[in-house]
């Protein structure tokens, strides 16, 4: 039994992935999606979030879903599937880091490196590291950190006996380069190892 479930809203996360894409593309365009792996509940829930966050842009369509099962490689074939399909693509949203590394390749081969905008959900060193490099301009980043601090904490109000949430939201932060040097998301990119 769950006392109180401590994690990432990813409803709320695919919303403001497709708040930003949007953004970067000018608000008008052809967008692909790639979520990860089918039944799971994250990936539904990070895909029905951005498909909701879309519809506050109607001028932003939106590509069917194509799933690389979390595999890089079906990743690369995903989006080289979804840009010979739509040359005119304006942006993709990844939706775990497989997908997003597989279509940060693709990108990189076919020369598309900021011309098809990409916004990646997580912060795994080869996302960041692709931030870095202008393949991806976005990442939707997770807080680990606060996950276990607030699971600890509501760990021992439960053992006192005192009243805790059913829910808590650790929430997501966008990352670009224009933040990516501020001390909060680099403790948050790369959080102090424990000795």
């Amino acid at each position: 039994m769950s006392l109180c479930f401590v994690a990432t809203d990813n409803l709320k996360g695919g919303r403001i992935a497709a708040e930003t894409l949007a953004k970067l593309i000018g608000y008008e365009g052809k967008v692909g999606l790639i979520p990860f792996v089918p039944g799971a509940a994250t990936s539904i829930q990070r895909e029905r979030g951005f498909k909701e966050g879309l519809k506050k842009f109607p001028k932003v369509r939106w590509w069917r879903r194509c799933i690389p099962e979390s595999d890089v490689t079906k990743g690369m074939q995903v989006t080289e599937n979804m840009l010979t399909a739509h040359p005119d693509l304006k942006g993709i949203f990844a939706a775990n880091e497989p997908g997003a590394i597989g279509a940060a390749r693709v990108l990189k081969a076919r020369n598309l490196v900021g011309k098809v905008k990409l916004v990646a959900f997580d912060a795994a060193p080869t996302e960041i590291k692709a931030l870095e490099e202008g393949v991806i301009q976005a990442l939707i980043v997770q807080n680990p950190f606060r996950m276990g601090y607030d699971g600890v904490k509501m760990a021992v109000k439960a053992l006192r006996g005192e009243k805790i949430p059913k829910r808590i939201d650790t929430g997501v932060t966008v990352v670009t380069m224009k933040n990516f040097h501020q001390p909060e998301i680099q403790r948050l990119l790369f959080p102090p190892k424990v000795k």
